[in-house]
This record gives C-alpha cells, structure tokens and sequence, in this order.
C-alpha cells in the first residue's frame, strides 16, 4: 500500500504560512477570501481542527509510504509541508516533491506542460517501487502470447 497526494487540501483553518505568502502568487485560490477555502459548506458547524475534517492536525503512525506533490505557489503549499513533517517525526517513509512556480493540481494538465509529465512520471515510477513492478526497456518483447483470433 501506499499513498500519493496531489496538492492536498489538509488544514481547513487556513491557517498555514503559505496561506500568506502565496495569497498573490495562487491563480486559484489567491487574491480573494471569496473561495471554498474561506467559505466551506463542507465544514458546517463541525470544528475544523477535527483530524477527520483536517488531516493535518491528526496523528501519522504506522503510515505507508507516501508521495506528496504540491505547486510552489500554492495557497495550500504548507498543508503539504506541515504533514509532511509529521510523516517524517512519525519514521514514515516519505517523498515531498515541490514543484517551483506551480499551481494547484498541475498535474492535471497532463501533458500540456513538462511539470505535469514529470510529475506523473514521479507517480509512475513511485507506484513501481510500491507494488513491486518491474518493467523490461522499451520496445523488447518479454512474452508472445497467442491470441487465437484468426487475421
């Protein structure tokens, strides 16, 4: 088993330093307090330091390996870090990748921009490491197998 988070969203506060020093740099959620950040119906009345609403403030024993990826410029940069962190004083196995000038879920841009193929390529090759897989170099054949179509 094993994680990968992808600019997560773990301290419903909003209280993280990078809250303020990316709050001009974030394309989505900076330059206004008029976003779900700042106005979550999700919370309801519930308190949102709650470890279930905010995975930030629970505890991180026994976790499996993880992968972390955030934008640089991100609002949500220190929901990362700070887990991370955690992760860390906790023995947890753990890569934290930031990627410098990046927004939130530049992933998703798949291959529109390099950063977002590294990144996957990142959870690519993580997911290999976790589940044991191992892959021959391109282009050599490892196994024919017969499909019993007639061509």
């Amino acid at each position: 088993a094993g994680i990968v988070t992808m600019s997560p969203w773990t301290d419903l506060t909003c209280s993280g330093e990078s809250h303020k020093t990316n709050f001009l740099n974030d394309p989505q959620f900076g330059n206004t307090t008029d976003s779900m950040l700042y106005n979550c119906p999700y919370i309801g009345d519930a308190d949102p330091m709650d470890p279930y609403l905010s995975p930030m403030f629970g505890g991180y024993g026994k976790m499996p390996p993880m992968l972390m990826q955030v934008g640089g410029n991100e609002v949500l940069l220190s929901d990362t870090l700070v887990v991370a962190d955690k992760v860390r004083a906790a023995c947890g196995k753990l890569r934290v990748s930031v990627y410098d000038g990046m927004f939130h879920v530049f992933q998703m841009a798949l291959r529109l921009i390099p950063e977002s193929q590294e990144a996957w390529n990142e959870v690519g090759a993580f997911l290999q490491i976790i589940y044991g897989i191992r892959r021959k170099p391109e282009g050599k054949v490892v196994r024919r197998v017969k499909s019993g179509r007639k061509k």
